[in-house]
């Protein structure tokens, strides 16, 4: 039988610079509410890998979601993890819709054996709006550097609904909060409006422990236009020191066909 999960979902994005998680910007593209964080629906569905593997999934394991209709605040969702042959097929829905499918699998790729360059982070007040020219495939955008701590680990897996003893009680990093990071190389490195996070596939290498640092490089794998969205794709490591944590492919709507008809 498949295991189940039901969790009360959670926009932990609100005051987010993407407008997209505010209900009244969000009801003008046709949503009925603010949209609870796609990585955030990454985590309710990656509580099931967690629970099945424990740390040697999240050191080693691999995970892929996509994200197909939004899921809202205090929406009751559940998430389904069937197992089979190794693999779990995963899903999570809410008011009666499919809102996410994946799978998870126990081990996933090597670490790359390349290394992404480093690039610089332009001024947050001055980063040049998203577009075809800024966010160029083979670009290599500016990397995010930052410590992770235990007490903003404990915080994110209060928000995401999930099991503090999952993750030592929060000394090592959830692999959500680990995506989280392809976000924000995102909206570090250009100017965004409404945006919408559509799916991530992750690798993970290693442990990110409690006062260890974390450097996320990225490189603009595609930007190309479908079904009249704008459509950026990242290639997307991390590592702390010269250790990979994870590495990951993160695709994302940054100009909605309704701002675009708009202009």
């Amino acid at each position: 039988m498949p295991a189940t999960r039901t969790i009360s979902a959670f926009n932990t994005a609100t005051a987010s610079e993407n407008k997209i998680h505010d209900d009244a910007v969000a009801s003008r593209f046709g949503f009925t509410g603010g949209l609870v964080p796609g990585v955030d629906v990454f985590a309710y569905l990656a509580h099931m890998p967690m629970a099945e593997w424990g740390k040697d999934w999240l050191s080693g394991g691999f995970m892929q979601a996509r994200f197909v209709k939004p899921v809202y605040d205090g929406d009751p969702a559940t998430v389904t993890a069937a197992k089979e042959n190794e693999t779990l097929a995963l899903s999570i829905s809410a008011r009666g819709d499919l809102c996410a499918t994946g799978l998870a699998k126990p081990r996933g790729a090597a670490a790359p054996a390349k290394l992404l360059g480093v690039g610089r982070m332009p001024d947050h007040e001055t980063r040049p709006p998203a577009s075809m020219d800024s966010l160029r495939p083979n670009n290599t955008i500016g990397t995010l550097r930052e410590t992770y701590t235990r007490v903003e680990g404990l915080a994110h897996i209060e928000a995401v609904r999930d099991d503090p003893a999952l993750y030592d009680n929060g000394r090592i990093a959830n692999c959500a909060w680990l995506l989280r990071r392809a976000n924000y190389v995102l909206a570090d490195n250009v100017k965004l409006g409404p945006w919408i996070h559509v799916e991530s596939a992750i690798d993970m290498h290693s442990l990110l422990h409690d006062g260890e640092e974390l450097e996320v490089r990225a490189v603009v794998h595609d930007n190309v236009e479908t079904k009249g969205h704008l459509m950026v794709v990242l290639d997307v490591q991390m590592l702390s020191g010269p250790r990979f944590v994870a590495s990951c492919r993160h695709w994302a709507i940054y100009e909605p066909r309704q701002v675009r008809q708009a202009t």
